[in-house]
């Protein structure tokens, strides 16, 4: 099957509701053949939008030349054309080839909607480096199975069309059809894992083993499928196991350890964090499986993992913020106050809550800062100790010295959204109601 019918297969594959093409052109060889066959597919499907967009990443000296360049590509096809210009820093222990690839995707993500696929350039050889990369790392099955041909991305989709296709099927084309392509220096520079494997390992393999490519690719689809049916069955444990935003420790130490393991990575996956470590991955099911009364936390790159009242929750860095500063608060000019420690108040008409006078001073403090220890709580005999109200309120731990303290002038009338001073509760539902997010 010839180039273009490969490619066009894989596009009409798409969501029919696919609206926009955005074409991810670097000037470079890959990407030179995608957006000429692109064009191709263009003059057939003229219903769709297409885009081209150019990553400048501002690290080679021929950075603007190779902008103008793509744009005269574009312009020479009847594609419109975007540019986006990044800053590249690399910092301790990072690599640059990674630090470029997340920027890239980070410009590129800004032009997918729900009806748009963003297309890439990847191909087979490309998938052979991803997979070695994967097996240098010790990485399981997710890292092993490299690149999929279609992924979700931002908002709509991507899709790498040419997967299926060798480099040299590629420049094969490209000197047919006499395109021109712009060469990076840096490609050829074999202090890159990517260009060692490139160069230097693939060759010899494929000298020894002609059909290793092929191989390669036939291996990575068994192992993307493989990932996919663990995929279901993680799906199907997180359903029995899920409680709103958290996860039930009890059902979940049930399960086999491998599936424990298989159902708190997919969790992760859902809720947009990183896949962890194994080491981190014990430490959760070392949380899931402690006594009731251990304050135990596991820290991730975005968070940290922590359990209460039985369950599992991830916890944003946000969510942990704590703060110490007073907020004076303008009910009638801003219903809606951010709070220092990134949390949210708001006010409606309607509620228990007595609004205040025209002439006292709305202010919210934080649990730091309180003088007073009791708090005498509408609906509730007597008065308790703050610490008490907020432990029976079954607000998470690390919710606690978040919450905020609302004071009329030296008066503290609520805590959060929680608890009303009983001396402030307005009969008939007549007053206002105050709402705490917690994050926004």
């Amino acid at each position: 099957m010839s180039l273009q019918s490969r490619f066009s297969n894989s596009l009409n594959s798409l969501p029919s509701t696919t609206q926009r093409i955005v074409i991810a052109l670097s000037g470079g060889l890959d990407s030179s053949v995608l957006l000429h066959l692109a064009a191709q597919y263009h003059k057939s499907h003229p219903q769709l939008d297409f885009l081209v967009v150019h990553v400048n990443h501002g690290l080679q000296a021929q950075a603007n030349s190779w902008q103008f360049s793509c744009q005269q590509q574009a312009e020479a096809l009847g594609i419109s054309f975007a540019a986006e210009v990044v800053d590249v820093e690399v910092g301790a222990r990072t690599s640059l080839e990674a630090v470029a690839r997340e920027k890239r995707y980070q410009a590129l993500a800004k032009y997918i909607d729900a009806n748009s696929c963003l297309l890439t350039g990847h191909h087979a050889d490309d998938q052979f480096e991803t997979f070695m990369l994967a097996l240098k790392r010790g990485s399981g099955l997710q890292g092993l199975a490299a690149m999929p041909p279609m992924r979700s991305f931002a908002a709509g989709c991507l899709l790498r069309p040419l997967l299926s296709a060798t480099r040299a099927e590629l420049e094969g084309y490209a000197r047919q059809q006499q395109l021109s392509w712009i060469e990076d220096p840096s490609n050829q520079s074999l202090e890159f894992d990517r260009n060692f494997l490139r160069h230097k390992v693939l060759p010899e393999l494929t000298e020894r083993w002609p059909q290793w490519l092929a191989s390669t690719q036939r291996s990575v689809q068994l192992l993307q499928e493989s990932v996919e049916l663990l995929e279901e069955l993680a799906e199907s444990d997180y359903q029995t196991l899920k409680r709103k935003q958290s996860l039930c420790c009890k059902n979940l130490l049930l399960l086999s350890a491998k599936r424990q393991r298989n159902v708190l990575r997919y969790w992760l996956k859902l809720m947009g964090w990183a896949y962890p470590s194994q080491a981190q991955l014990e430490q959760i099911l070392i949380q899931a499986s402690a006594q009731q009364d251990a304050k135990v936390a596991v820290t991730l790159a975005e968070g940290q993992c922590r359990r209460f009242q039985a369950c599992l929750y991830l916890v944003r860095k946000a969510e942990l913020l704590e703060s110490e500063l007073v907020t004076d608060w303008s009910l009638a000019s801003t219903p809606i106050l951010t709070l220092p420690n990134c949390s949210q108040l708001a006010w409606l008409d309607g509620g228990k809550l007595l609004p205040p006078s025209g002439t006292e001073q709305v202010s919210v403090k934080f649990r730091a800062q309180l003088e007073q220890k009791e708090f005498s709580a509408a609906g509730r005999l007597g008065s308790r100790s703050i610490k008490k109200l907020l432990q029976e309120s079954k607000l998470p731990p690390w919710q606690r010295n978040r919450v905020p303290f609302v004071f009329y002038d030296d008066v503290l009338v609520a805590i959060g959204d929680i608890f009303i001073q009983k001396g402030y509760v307005c009969p008939h539902n007549k007053g206002i109601t105050l709402s705490w997010l917690p994050t926004y």
